[in-house]
């Protein structure tokens, strides 16, 4: 998960009046205005490189949807409010049962709260609450999801008296970023960066020695490394955690440096 910043993401022309107007009509009538967060989704998918906010990936197959992190139905004076609509896609955003592992995930209508918290009956309360569910909108909050080396997501967080690990599991189910076609697409992404480590790496050794012909494979390697942990790579944010495993090799602490 990568932080988005909704600060820096245009709107469709008009939307302060559309939205206004169509919160106006009542809380029965907010299906019949949908072409007003609708109309978003594109704005949205630009910021986030056309990823899914929540697992950074890209489904050619599907054209994704904008999800309501606070759902509409639950916080119906929020169902046209920019700053909670997010992009994301059909795994992340709708129930569903993982065929392999019989894990049923997906955000759907959630939003579980610490007991401890009242849930809000207004916007002005909204702030008081304290969300189970990680936001890739709010700064802190991706930093509370980790990996591990074959692709699965884990708390990043890991004692039990902490609240962000227990932000961290009800996230990754909430979201289904362990769903198999993720866990399998990150283990995928891992073999091919570390070849491309393996690969850089002896380039370096062999253009450090002397041989200048290493200088355009150790460029085109490094010119790999760059791509992957870009902003715009599918799941950069777990890119850029392999390569921190081999941060001991001043090569890849130099990539990391520079990226």
């Amino acid at each position: 998960m990568r932080f988005i910043d909704l600060a820096f993401v245009g709107r469709p022309e008009d939307f302060d009046k559309r939205a206004t107007a169509a919160l106006s009509d009542g809380p029965d009538r907010i299906e019949d205005h949908s072409i007003v967060w609708r109309d978003c989704k594109e704005h949205l998918k630009a910021a986030s490189h056309q990823k899914c906010f929540y697992c950074e990936s890209k489904d050619i197959r599907s054209d994704g949807a904008v999800d309501h992190f606070r759902p509409k139905s639950i916080y119906p004076w929020s169902a046209f409010n920019f700053w909670n609509f997010r992009f994301a896609c059909t795994f992340c955003n709708s129930l569903r049962k993982d065929k392999e592992t019989k894990v049923t995930g997906g955000k759907g209508n959630q939003f579980p709260l610490f007991d401890d918290a009242p849930r809000a009956t207004c916007a002005a309360e909204e702030c008081h609450e304290r969300p189970k569910l990680i936001d890739p909108c709010n700064a802190g909050d991706p930093l509370e999801i980790d990996f591990t080396s074959d692709g699965q997501a884990v708390p990043a967080y890991t004692d039990e008296g902490d609240e962000r690990c227990e932000r961290g599991k009800v996230s990754i189910l909430a979201y289904h970023l362990n769903h198999t076609a993720f866990v399998e697409e990150r283990r995928r992404h891992a073999i091919i960066l570390e070849e491309k480590v393996q690969a850089a790496s002896s380039a370096h050794e062999s253009y450090a020695a002397g041989n200048p012909d290493a200088k355009t494979r150790l460029d085109e390697a490094i010119s790999d490394l760059h791509r992957a942990i870009q902003p715009q790579a599918t799941y950069s944010v777990f890119a850029r955690r392999v390569l921190n495993w081999h941060r001991e090799n001043p090569l890849i602490e130099a990539v990391l440096r520079t990226a």
